[in-house]
């Protein structure tokens, strides 16, 4: 009889009600001990998927939401090498991204987004309305900038470094995550829904 099993699942229901920053934490204190007890094989490591030239996409999770019936949360990873930049486009709900490294490049074309100012170090308040399409803004680490559906931009790597952005996604299930504007949808990597 399994007598560490009950434990196993007690301390799973317990990190489920953590978020992703306390599930990390606790994976980082006990990873070993939880890595050693759950029998689910590993897949692998994470595939990144080329956006456009210099521009990587890694997606860590995605999950259906209870809160919001008819939405996926993704978790993910842009990296930005120097110079390189993405085309025009949108995305179908919610975008919070946050800079890890490097200095990241973000312009508007349509609509409008907030850009928090040392967001990682705890600021909550936007500092910065963006409205005025063509705004370029220069993210570095700590920033975050916030924005809908309605929301067309560019984004680049805009210092000497590789530009590695988080980001956290509240989108239509079944839709394309990334949406180009003026291409055709068969021609990118992020066109197929869950990819």
């Amino acid at each position: 009889m399994n007598t560490r099993r009950p434990a196993v699942m007690s301390r799973r229901v317990a990190l489920t009600g953590l978020g992703a920053g306390g599930l990390g934490l606790a994976m980082t204190v006990h990873g070993r001990d939880v890595i050693a007890q759950d029998a689910t094989p590993p897949v692998g490591p994470i595939k990144g998927n080329q956006l456009a030239p210099g521009v990587v996409a890694e997606v860590f999770a995605a999950v259906p939401s209870a809160r919001a019936p008819g939405q996926t949360i993704y978790v993910a990873r842009f990296t930005f090498q120097p110079g390189a930049e993405i085309f025009s486009h949108s995305h179908p709900g919610t975008t919070i991204l946050g800079v890890a490294s490097g200095s990241f490049g973000w312009t508007l074309l349509a609509g409008s987004a907030h850009v928090v100012r040392g967001a990682a170090s705890g600021a909550a308040e936007p500092v910065e309305d963006v409205t005025e399409p063509g705004t370029d803004v220069t993210l570095g680490p700590g920033d975050a900038i916030y924005y809908e559906d309605d929301v067309v931009h560019t984004a680049r790597g805009a210092g000497d470094t590789p530009a590695v952005v988080h980001a956290t996604q509240v989108l239509t299930a079944g839709a394309p995550r990334i949406m180009p504007v003026d291409m055709e949808m068969g021609g990118t990597p992020e066109a197929t829904p869950g990819s």
